[in-house]
């Protein structure tokens, strides 16, 4: 990648030839050293990954980036968050190496399937290849994703700089300690869709019909038509959610964090939106129409703002987990949107609530739970960490619901959420 032969830091010939030998396309790409005598797969040694749609641009781009991060002596923390960034850390594992800095790539149209033996997409693959690296034993230090990657990752990083890349003594994370061992299932002959029911089977259906617990649990407070109460909040009129979703945020939230930062054990919460096609549904007819997560440590500060008011027993509801009535969480930006003032969530508002009004189509609720790898199985059927297994549901459920589903990221280009084009009235006054 890097040519360091001259007064000045350029692009090898071999890597400028290789990035500009491809058009568009859809391409995975992996930026690696060599643990020589090369003898195996385990000697290759992943510090990047990534996705793009235009790989000559992406990896000029790095290469820049890199370059300008260098020398890596030179960095100095300005006390903000990524102060110690992903080039920063490409950047002291190139210097710090004995290997030079390789760039891999394949366009994933020609890919048949990816690592768990099925057929992918870009924005998934992405996913799947940084939580099996991170998950690996040999790669803590030496690897420089932040997403897909626990944000506690990002944030130790933080607090020490480049003193985070020591080669010589890599010590296994805490999700590589948890997946050591597992042999996981045998998913030979299943599709994506018998994997996504499989795990809806063993957590939402299964809590349904546990009659000791509260689901489902209905995300709105509504009247017997389904129109959605109203609450204020400061200068805003926004939809009220339920009681009983408040409470199960609340307890989730709390098994996550107390009031002096994040608690061993769950990482934050998993969380899906859906609805129902029957009283007594099947794990088929849960419908999908979110998945999403909240991270309990923050990327600069340990406990992160979407749990601060948990933590701290507050009664207000700002940002609440995500699912927060502020401007910037999902029931403000739903709220904004439904009442024309804003249009970020313009696909949740035309899809769930009848034209010019606050009426739900359909009764929408939400299973929202702290995520234990060592409780829930990933629905590959090994140990799958809070940021990796969102990105796992996502892939299957799009799979499964495509024209359902209403994730923007972590989804195709060309997924029906990124191409139709989603129209919604607000209620005249």
């Amino acid at each position: 990648m890097i040519d360091d032969s001259g007064t000045a830091l350029e692009m090898t010939a071999a890597y400028d030839s290789y990035r500009l030998g491809r058009g568009s396309g859809d391409y995975l790409y992996l930026l690696y050293l060599l643990d020589d005598p090369v003898q195996g797969p385990s000697d290759i040694i992943p510090v990047y990954i990534g996705e793009t749609s235009n790989i000559a641009s992406r990896l000029m781009n790095h290469f820049r980036k890199v370059r300008d991060a260098l020398p890596i002596s030179e960095w100095e923390d300005d006390g903000s968050w990524g102060s110690y960034g992903k080039y920063d850390h490409i950047a002291t594992v190139y210097e710090r190496a004995d290997s030079p800095l390789y760039a891999w790539l394949v366009d994933v149209s020609e890919v048949e399937t990816g690592p768990y033996g099925y057929p992918t997409y870009r924005q998934e693959l992405e996913a799947k290849t940084v939580g099996l690296v991170h998950s690996n034993r040999q790669f803590n230090r030496v690897f420089a994703n932040r997403d897909f990657v626990p944000n506690r990752v990002p944030h130790e990083m933080g607090k020490v700089g480049p003193e985070w890349v020591d080669l010589e003594n890599e010590t296994p994370n805490e999700e590589a300690r948890t997946a050591a061992g597992n042999t996981g299932h045998d998913l030979n002959g299943k599709h994506k869709a018998n994997l996504w029911h499989n795990w809806v089977e063993q957590t939402i259906h299964k809590e349904i019909h546990d009659p000791e617990e509260a689901d489902p649990i209905p995300l709105f407070e509504t009247d017997e038509n389904l129109v959605v109460e109203l609450t204020d909040v400061g200068s805003s009129t926004v939809l009220k959610r339920s009681d009983a979703i408040d409470t199960r945020i609340r307890e989730e939230g709390k098994r996550c964090v107390h009031s002096n930062g994040v608690k061993d054990g769950p990482n934050g919460l998993l969380y899906v939106m859906y609805q129902l096609t029957s009283d007594n549904p099947s794990p088929a007819e849960i419908i999908p129409r979110y998945i999403g997560k909240a991270e309990a440590y923050g990327k600069k500060n340990e406990l992160s703002a979407n749990f601060k008011e948990i933590a701290k027993n507050r009664t207000g509801t700002r940002s609440f987990a995500r699912w927060g009535d502020g401007s910037y969480w999902h029931v403000g930006e739903l709220s904004d949107t439904v009442f024309g003032e804003d249009s970020k969530k313009r696909s949740w508002a035309s899809e769930l609530f009848k034209q010019g009004t606050h009426q739900l189509k359909e009764q929408t609720y939400l299973w929202i739970r702290a995520w234990d790898p060592e409780k829930y199985t990933g629905p590959y059927g090994y140990p799958a960490y809070l940021a990796e297994v969102e990105g796992l549901l996502i892939g299957l459920a799009y799979e499964t619901y495509p024209t359902q589903l209403l994730n923007h990221h972590e989804v195709p280009e060309d997924a029906p959420a990124n191409q139709q084009e989603y129209q919604f009235q607000p209620p005249s006054e």
